[in-house]
């Protein structure tokens, strides 16, 4: 950003303005002492009608950091912290900073199971969590918490914010209790450099693993955004955003208090009452996921001109679409900023500007942040030029030390030379800003062209009567991949596989197309709100409609002899099953599953006929039995076949079939009945899955190697 976009002050009535540059190498519990003192008596946070000064915040933070230390808490041990966006957490962050704690922010939706996934590693002595089943769902965190002690052995304290009379007989200590005074907090000389937190993303598989930020990074990245933004003391954040991860924690947190702003708390996010407090309290700054500005736009008490006092926010934290990035700038009347980062990145990297035009504006995320270094990388790791496509890297200050206790982890995304690979596909204008196209391993490749899943999602999303919808890829011999559209409907809604399919091809590039359209009653989802996309891929790769075929369907019948004379699996495609039913290539799409009678595959050993069907786009076989040597040549090319006599005489021509070979489960959609075929071995499974037998050996040969 140039020096001469923003004025790089936070200007306070009657006071000289502070430069932004005050914070660019500091600590949080620095940052609110600083503000503290430097306007005691300003509105720092608001929950309802109770309101706590930026003096009030600071005195009860150092006399919790007090009564931590008390407790026998020492600088470096980790203090999780799974708490609503309620004043008293905020007071958590700004106390375990001036303890020289690290704090371990956990979020309220997660289960027991996730908590403790996220403590193997991290270890914390203590834990400050709440009980409010009434208002959350059912869950009383503090009963999983003391619950889940025995299975933490560091776990030495759980600290309460709630008020019981039962916690002494859970042996709980009450939060207000350790409010100690702060003669009593012994100095613990943390430095900007030092681990302020261990906020934790997930990786490809799910698992979780915490990324190790400083205060310095943290702090410089939340004044940054607050740069961004303009922001003032006379600001008004609305904090929506949960404060347990890093676009809560900096972009509205910790950039409120960097401005001397005020912070309206949101302890549980409904758009009702998003909407009810930007009009209530005159919020100015607003941000929030795509899905949130989605919900207040489309709230029946959604109303243009209670949003009169915006000025701008922040939308972040999952793909922006856009046409709705467009509708919320115009419909809410605001300057909305895209911003892109990641947890690792503390977390902002690049932003959007007040003064962008509606392409950049909308369409791009922006230049990147003062301090941080971008560039866009090839296959082989070469630096690209502005322009070509490839997976974006970062550095600077902002960038994370490490994932907490897992050196391995560390190494897959952090390099010698300290660039962090975020694994997003992007491509850098020539005049600066950052388009962002796509993960790098959600990338379909299917006939040579490149598809990003998110951009079909986004056309689908805004088809009448889809509720939610992921886009992945199925294998394919042909083509390498086909598009599988995976699809939720509205409750109510009537909306049909070609329906979608015609609506998405008026909208859509014809190699972007959706190949299949399956429905769903809900998309698995990982605790982050990402699509578990390997399970939607083994669900759709074998999935399609049923073709019958009789009893002894031989080999010649699969594929004629007077065809034979060639290799080609395109050109063996146009004959499959042709002796069988002269139409089976016209009739059936790719992806659809032969249903066969006993014997399937016998007569001459034809190792092209296996090829034939798997190039004619079939994705899977059933039948009662298979020839032996039908069999062998089937697993070679990792064409996957079951044996289910029940299943062949239970599936009818067209209906719809499901099948998981790691299973042995095939499931008649059309029915509802499922049937059990013996489950393919692991090494059978790994075959289909590489593609074939000569395709797995050498797999297995290079881990040998290595």
């Amino acid at each position: 950003m140039r020096p001469d976009r923003f004025p790089k002050t936070c200007r306070v009535y009657g006071m000289e303005p502070m430069t932004y540059e005050t914070f660019h190498n500091t600590t949080i519990g620095e940052l609110l002492s600083v503000q503290a003192a430097r306007f005691p008596n300003q509105t720092f946070l608001r929950l309802e009608d109770e309101r706590w000064s930026y003096a009030d915040v600071e005195l009860q933070a150092c006399s919790l950091a007090a009564g931590l230390r008390e407790l026998g808490l020492q600088p470096g041990d980790r203090l999780a912290v799974t708490l609503p966006n309620v004043p008293a957490y905020i007071v958590t962050v700004f106390a375990a900073a001036k303890a020289g704690l690290i704090l371990v922010p956990i979020n309220i939706r997660r289960d027991k199971a996730d908590m403790l996934a996220r403590f193997a590693k991290t270890k914390p002595r203590a834990l400050v969590t709440f009980s409010d089943a009434k208002q959350f769902d059912g869950v009383d965190h503090l009963e999983v918490a003391v619950e889940m002690r025995d299975q933490v052995p560091e776990l030495e304290f759980i600290v309460s914010v709630s008020n019981s009379k039962s916690n002494k007989k859970k042996d709980v200590v009450a939060w207000e209790g350790l409010l100690k005074d702060t003669a009593a907090l012994p100095p613990a000389s943390t430095r900007p450099r030092d681990t302020a937190a261990i906020i934790h993303s997930l990786g490809s598989t799910g698992e979780p693993r915490g990324a190790a930020l400083t205060h310095g990074g943290i702090v410089r990245n939340a004044a940054e955004m607050a740069e961004r933004m303009n922001c003032t003391a006379q600001d008004i954040f609305l904090g929506a955003v949960p404060l347990s991860n890093t676009f809560g924690f900096t972009a509205v947190m910790l950039a409120c208090a960097v401005a001397g702003a005020q912070l309206v708390c949101l302890p549980h996010y409904r758009p009702s009452d998003a909407l009810r407090l930007v009009k209530e309290t005159g919020v100015t700054i607003l941000s929030g996921v795509p899905t949130m500005f989605a919900l207040e736009l489309n709230h029946k008490d959604f109303d243009p001109s209670a949003c009169a006092t915006l000025r701008t926010g922040i939308m972040a934290g999952a793909p922006c679409p856009p046409e709705l990035v467009r509708r919320a700038r115009e419909e809410m009347g605001f300057k909305l900023l895209i911003g892109y980062g990641l947890t690792e990145a503390s977390p902002a990297i690049t932003m959007t500007q007040l003064d962008d035009g509606p392409i950049t504006a909308t369409e791009t995320v922006g230049i990147p942040m003062d301090g941080v270094e971008i560039k866009v990388i090839g296959a082989n790791g070469e630096t690209l030029a502005n322009g070509e496509e490839g997976e974006l890297c970062a550095r600077g200050y902002n960038v994370m030390t490490k994932y907490w206790g897992d050196p391995e982890a560390t190494a897959q995304v952090l390099d010698k030379d300290g660039w962090l690979h975020t694994g997003d596909l992007a491509v850098i204008d020539a005049d600066g800003p950052v388009k962002i196209v796509g993960r790098k391993d959600e990338v379909i490749m299917r006939g040579g062209f490149k598809i990003y899943p998110g951009a079909v999602e986004m056309v689908l999303r805004s088809c009448p009567g889809v509720k939610d919808a992921a886009v992945v890829g199925a294998p394919d011999l042909i083509y390498g991949e086909l598009t599988c559209a995976c699809i939720v409907l509205q409750p109510g809604a009537k909306l049909s596989a070609r329906e979608a399919l015609e609506f998405a091809e008026s909208r859509l590039p014809d190699y972007a197309r959706p190949d299949r359209v399956l429905f769903f009653d809900a998309l698995p989802r990982m605790a982050d709100g990402a699509a578990q996309r390997d399970y939607l891929r083994e669900r759709v790769r074998i999935h399609g409609h049923g073709w019958k075929f009789g009893k002894n369907i031989d080999t010649d019948a699969i594929i004629p002899a007077r065809h034979c004379n060639t290799s080609d699996p395109r050109e063996l495609a146009q004959h499959c099953m042709e002796d069988a039913d002269a139409d089976f290539v016209k009739k059936m799409k790719r992806g659809d599953i032969i249903v066969a009678d006993s014997n399937f595959g016998c007569g001459s050993s034809r190792e092209v006929a296996p090829l034939t069907i798997k190039a004619a786009g079939v994705s899977a076989v059933v039948a009662k039995s298979f020839a032996r040597i039908f069999f062998r040549n089937a697993i070679n090319i990792g064409l996957p076949i079951l044996e289910c006599p029940q299943a062949v005489d239970g599936i009818a021509e067209g209906d719809e079939i499901e099948v998981e070979p790691a299973a042995g489960v095939i499931r008649n959609l059309t029915t509802g009945e499922q049937y059990q075929a013996a489950p393919f071995p692991d090494f059978l499974r790994r075959i289909i899955d590489v593609g074939g037998l000569l395709a797995y050996a050498e797999e297995r040969l290079a881990e040998k190697s290595f």
